[in-house]
């Protein structure tokens, strides 16, 4: 081997493990990016603090003489009692779920995904199952001796057993796969190690490498120093044209692709954020028309009990009979305008159709006034006069179901500030304000309570999305998230929020029908 061909090897080999050192630091930090995976679980020891926590919300929910919890065991998927309360029960209730599985009870209970009760004739009183299961299998099942008359127990209860069952299932499911993850980070700090120890070997072999080129190359120097510098920088410069033509055309290659991937996923998202939005506002009117509903009800009830009572004791006469039909169908007229409005406010406007301001902020108001009233919570509508034209409208091109769905949403979150603001007694009634003005080319809708206001340290993220300043299960963090998106997008307009004396004020802005751009 000449030493021209020995000087070649050296460079190929210098190439090769340089090339095996850069794809060495990739696998380290692959593995460093995914440690920190499932580190909120890291203080349980085990599962038995989650049941426990799901046999404490039970309890608050429903009264219990005992219960027990079955879970399965994933490798044979048999039921294994696990924990009772108290313990000194738990043989009665493992022969209770053995009678249950005799009379195909318990397959029952597992398929209907909901709370089973049944009257236990060896236990003397009712039983409820309930499966815990996430999407993808069945965790356990839970079993109680209800210390209450079955009919006693409200049916808004039953989704919140269920939502506890299915939460506790996902909760030991998140556990177990924590810990499994937990043993492969393990497996994978071993691994580091290697790779590390790896790298330091790689290290120290090409600093001999390079000391040897270098002695090597100073050597030959002396003879051919101007040809060999020569071809050496051509080839390193050959060397990076040719990398950087290949990165550059792979770069060419993917980035479009990759754009339109992210593009869908944004758009995918803002769909799935939109639909959340809307499924929480229809919630708000669903509310508002039950709390207009009630009334009327109750009040036809009365007078079908009254009718009977007048029926038994003095028959009835044609005037009381009129009157009292006269009576029910004004109530009737009264609930029907209800799903009037409520339809109104859910219609969805297809394009961007022209609609009056006014009487949209009158509709969510009609519908809601009840319900805020009897809360404690009183509205105020202003409209100044240089703002109305001759018949009394101002008109916004734009969806009159999304700005009605907007406004909803604020006023829900000024409805939600105040309730808390009245149960500390520092308010004595809860005031909001509507305040529609006109600013030549733009028409603004202000929003202003009087709930304390939002503190200055987080008011700027209150459009963020999944940033919530109320309590766990009562807030997304994507009503405003939206309505700032909608605002913006679709109706060309802008929403913003400031701190009052009193409270939190929210303002869109919109520009008039005419200003508007396609």
């Amino acid at each position: 081997m000449t030493e021209k061909d020995h000087l070649d090897f050296l460079e190929t080999r210098l190439e090769h493990l340089q090339k095996e050192k850069s794809e060495t630091l990739k696998a380290l930090e692959g593995v460093l990016s995914v440690r920190n995976i499932h580190i909120s679980l890291n203080k349980l020891e085990n599962s038995e603090i989650l049941i426990d926590n799901a046999y404490n919300k039970m309890t608050n929910l429903v009264k219990l003489k005992n219960a027990g919890f079955f879970l399965v065991e994933e490798n044979t998927g048999h039921f294994t009692p696990s924990r009772f309360y108290p313990e000194a029960d738990k043989n009665k209730l493992v022969e209770e779920i053995d009678r249950l599985i005799l009379d195909n009870t318990f397959s029952m209970a597992i398929k209907s995904n909901s709370a089973v009760i049944i009257k236990s004739k060896e236990l003397g009183s009712y039983v409820m199952l309930h499966v815990m299961a996430t999407v993808s299998r069945t965790r356990g099942v839970f079993i109680a001796q209800l210390d209450m008359p079955k009919e006693n127990i409200p049916d808004a209860v039953f989704p919140l057993i269920t939502i506890i069952m299915h939460d506790t299932a996902h909760q030991i499911e998140s556990f177990e796969l924590y810990n499994r993850n937990k043993t492969a980070n393990k497996m994978l700090s071993e691994t580091v190690s290697h790779l590390e120890a790896s790298e330091r070997k790689l290290r120290n072999f090409n600093e001999k490498l390079e000391a040897e080129v270098f002695n090597r190359t100073k050597e030959l120097k002396e003879t051919n120093e101007l040809l060999e510098n020569e071809i050496t920088e051509r080839k390193k410069i050959e060397k990076l044209l040719m990398q950087q033509k290949e990165a550059l055309q792979t770069l060419n290659e993917t980035l479009e692709n990759r754009v339109q991937i992210e593009t869908e996923n944004r758009r995918k998202s803002e769909r799935i954020l939109h639909e959340q939005s809307k499924l929480a506002a229809m919630g708000q009117m669903m509310k508002a028309v039950a709390h207009q509903w009630r009334q009327p009800l109750n009040s036809l009830g009365l007078l079908v009990q009254d009718m009977l009572d007048e029926y038994d004791h003095n028959g009835i006469s044609e005037t009381y009979l009129k009157d009292n039909v006269d009576k029910c169908l004004k109530l009737l007229m009264h609930m029907s305008t209800t799903i009037d409005e409520f339809t109104e406010l859910v219609r969805t406007d297809s394009g961007k159709d022209y609609f009056d301001i006014i009487n949209s902020a009158k509709e969510v108001i009609s519908l809601l006034e009840r319900q805020y009233n009897g809360l404690g919570i009183f509205f105020e509508l202003r409209i100044p006069e240089q703002c109305l034209s001759a018949s009394d409208t101002i008109s916004i091109r734009g969806d009159a179901g999304m700005f009605k769905q907007i406004l909803i949403n604020l006023l829900s979150n000024s409805k939600d500030a105040i309730l808390e603001r009245l149960e500390r007694s520092k308010a004595e009634k809860g005031s909001i304000v509507i305040d529609i003005k006109c600013l030549g080319e733009h028409t603004s809708v202000e929003i202003e309570d009087n709930g304390g206001g939002i503190p200055e340290n987080i008011i700027d993220r209150v459009f963020e999305p999944y940033f919530t300043t109320k309590k766990q299960g009562k807030g997304t963090g994507i009503g405003l998230y939206m309505s700032r998106l909608v605002v913006q997008e679709q109706m060309q307009g802008a929403i913003t929020v400031r701190n009052s004396a009193a409270g939190s004020v929210f303002t869109i802005t919109l520009p008039s029908a005419d200003k508007q751009t396609n």
